[in-house]
């Protein structure tokens, strides 16, 4: 056989072997290319459980909200998702029954910033709460801190021994809470009391990745 050595270091076998080899090569790289596609747009678009997600505004209208979380504003479609209260159980809600500055657990298909929702769970809606507020004021001598929330009221919360309170996911004290700060509050929420007790965590949030949510105007 008149096997012989191309220029570049493959085998080229024959006269023939020179006419095919450049289609085959291209043939080669058509299909890595449509592999890499594949695997693309497969990665692009994920079954994803989205937890603590602070709602910016809703639109009633088309069924859409707009939630932030760690910087980024992420727009969800619950067009056909199942609405319901607290992180579980099968009690529902109104799609108008979520208010701006709830807290959210998003199950659905993501595709960078915008989810197609099957469930939604406001965890902000219940009395066992996950409340989203900004610190007002604070009282060292009876251990509670008052924050302002969105759409539901000042709150007053009650720090115990056994409160986790982080900031960053690092462990905080509270003589490290200072006022202005976002947080994320986990107890019993009494609605007609205005309090949070029993509180189980106070996350203190990185303020610059909830920007937006100072914005009522902006358009996002």
């Amino acid at each position: 056989m008149n096997k012989k050595m191309s220029a570049k270091g493959g085998c080229a076998y024959g006269a023939k072997a020179k006419t095919k080899k450049i289609p085959l090569c291209l043939a080669g790289c058509l299909i890595l290319f449509s592999f890499v596609f594949v695997v693309s747009g497969t990665e692009a678009a994920k079954s994803k459980t989205l937890k603590d997600l602070i709602v910016k505004s809703t639109d009633g209208d088309d069924h859409t909200i707009k939630a932030v979380k760690d910087g980024h504003v992420y727009t969800i479609n619950a067009t056909n998702a199942k609405i319901k209260k607290s992180s579980k159980g099968s009690k529902t809600l109104d799609f108008d029954d979520i208010k701006n500055g709830d807290v959210l657990r998003v199950k659905g298909t993501v595709s960078d910033r915008d989810v197609t929702a099957t469930e939604v769970r406001d965890l902000s809606t219940t009395s066992s709460a996950v409340m989203y507020g900004i610190v007002k004021e604070i009282n060292s001598s009876t251990q509670t801190v008052k924050i302002e929330t969105t759409d539901r009221g000042d709150l007053t919360v009650a720090i115990l021994k056994s409160t986790s309170i982080k900031y960053d996911g690092k462990k905080r004290k509270f003589t490290d809470i200072k006022e202005d700060d976002k947080v994320l509050v986990t107890g019993t929420w009494s609605s007609s009391k205005d309090t949070i007790t029993k509180t189980k965590k106070f996350y203190i949030l990185v303020k610059e990745d909830y920007s937006k949510l100072d914005l009522p105007g902006e358009n996002i």
